[in-house]
């Protein structure tokens, strides 16, 4: 038998592909929901993402689940509670989409800033057209230190780094996209 992280089930996405589930992704489509009901930076989305995940944990005996499952778990959760009109709202968010740029820097190597520009470019535009909704780029400062091939931060690592976050934006406007979009680039 194979243990699951968390004991929660994988996810099976409207392609077929498996992802993991987690609180700040079911949380991100809590407050989006309640946003759109008006509900502004509502407080028990996180309490109400982390019973339906609590639920899934305990209570679901199969390895994976769909998008409408946990939609529907989340719904009854938030109607249960008097909040039905947050629950018309609601849809579950496409997965976060996570980069290591650091991991891009190696595999571009040391010195090739447009090898590595032109990852960066392969690696988010997919994430992009299949709408994520939360960006998580990380590893900013050690993939700057590679590309510039130095142990201590300069004048000319400041530029690079401003560089690649101002790529990351330009992809993200380029792309048009519809719906709000949480990019975290650290």
């Amino acid at each position: 038998m194979i243990a699951f992280r968390n004991s929660l089930p994988l996810v099976r996405l409207a392609n077929d592909e498996l992802s993991s589930l987690s609180r700040e992704w079911l949380g991100l489509s809590i407050r989006r929901a309640a946003d759109r009901s008006g509900y502004v930076s509502w407080w028990l989305a996180e309490h109400v993402a982390e019973s339906v995940l609590w639920y899934l944990a305990s209570g679901c005996d199969r390895p994976v689940i769909t998008i409408d499952e946990i939609s529907e778990s989340v719904r009854s959760a938030l109607q249960a509670i008097g909040y039905a009109e947050i629950a018309a709202n609601f849809e579950t968010l496409n997965p976060p989409f996570e980069l290591s740029l650091a991991d891009l820097a190696l595999e571009a190597g040391p010195g090739y800033e447009l090898a590595f520009f032109q990852l960066l470019q392969q690696r988010i535009r997919p994430a992009l057209s299949n709408r994520a909704s939360n960006l998580h780029i990380h590893g900013l400062r050690p993939c700057v230190r590679h590309l510039q091939s130095v142990k201590t931060w300069s004048h000319e690592c400041s530029r690079l780094r401003n560089e690649i976050v101002a790529f990351v934006r330009a992809e993200l406007e380029s792309a048009k996209i519809k719906s709000n979009l949480l990019l975290t680039i650290r």
